[in-house]
């Protein structure tokens, strides 16, 4: 990996490992359908505006637009809404965590797509991912209840994730020019998605707090907007699995974050599950990809 793509790949981490605690925060004022809105809202107002100062390529097409909202559905729309409401039941921190799955799912998806090789090495990294979920989960504990729903919300929103990284790759063609068009008509196509339910179904249990107004525009002017112009740049420079190397470096942001802000803490097996999960992603990453004709 390059110089640039590994600073690309840490300042991503780093933005979206904070994310989960301006996430906590945001629920508390608005449901995770309003905060997926806002969010998607925000980052392509400011991709969008970049992509008409610079002149670059917006997206065109009919069969574009719908790979675009094929996409937002399962990178934006449904994972948004997922982790949303998964931590108005466990912490930043968990869901921090459980994010760090997304490289592990993105493996078996890739060698389906094609555009990745499967190895031993690789297949037991697969299965220590596996146990270091259950770790972290504390299978086995006490867990239940709201506490289970959260978790498998933030463990179904980081496959979906996975799943999302593969399919940007497999199917829209990526180039210096078109990147911030693509991902700007990405989080458009996902704000649309979300205001569909958000109408029908949306309504604030909570006195809206001016630390959750404020969290919410964080989350879309930097854990959104910033995001995904670092995302799709580091897509295009080393590919679908290399971009999913981002949740191996965020738990580190998320649990110091969660810490210090939100006073929440890490609890032992936790830490041992994470460290089995990031150890696991690891060793299905180590290998050189196939390279891939969008299709």
């Amino acid at each position: 990996m390059s110089s640039r793509a590994t600073l690309t790949l840490l300042a991503l981490s780093l933005i979206w490992g904070c994310s989960f605690i301006f996430i906590k925060v945001g629920v508390e004022s608005f449901s995770p359908v309003e905060i997926a809105f806002i969010r998607t809202l925000l980052g392509s107002i400011i991709i969008l505006t970049i992509v008409s100062v610079k002149r670059l390529e917006y997206p065109h097409g009919a069969r574009t637009w719908y790979r675009l909202a094929v996409a937002a559905a399962i990178s934006n729309t449904i994972p948004f809404a997922l982790f949303g409401y998964g931590e108005t039941h466990i912490s930043a921190i968990l869901a921090g965590l459980l994010n760090a799955m997304t490289p592990l799912v993105t493996f078996p998806v890739a060698i389906l797509a094609g555009v990745e090789r499967s190895s031993s090495r690789r297949i037991v990294g697969l299965a220590l991912g596996f146990v270091g979920v259950l770790v972290v989960l504390g299978v086995g504990s006490n867990i239940a209840g709201g506490s289970l729903l959260g978790s498998a919300a933030c463990l179904l929103a980081a496959t979906l994730y996975g799943i999302g990284f593969v399919y940007v790759r497999k199917s829209l063609v990526i180039t210096d020019n078109n990147r911030l068009g693509l991902a700007g008509g990405q989080l458009a196509m996902a704000a649309v998605e979300a205001l569909i339910p958000m109408t029908l179904t949306s309504h604030t249990a909570h006195a809206i707090n001016s630390r959750s107004v404020i969290a919410v525009l964080l989350l879309g002017i930097f854990g959104t907007g910033l995001a995904y112009v670092l995302n799709y740049a580091l897509i295009h420079q080393v590919g679908a699995l290399g971009a999913s190397l981002t949740p191996l470096i965020m738990p580190i942001f998320s649990t110091i974050a969660g810490a210090v802000v939100l006073g929440e803490h890490l609890i032992w097996y936790q830490g041992l599950g994470a460290a089995l999960i990031l150890t696991g992603a690891w060793f299905v990453q180590r290998k050189p990809t196939i390279p891939s004709t969008p299709g």
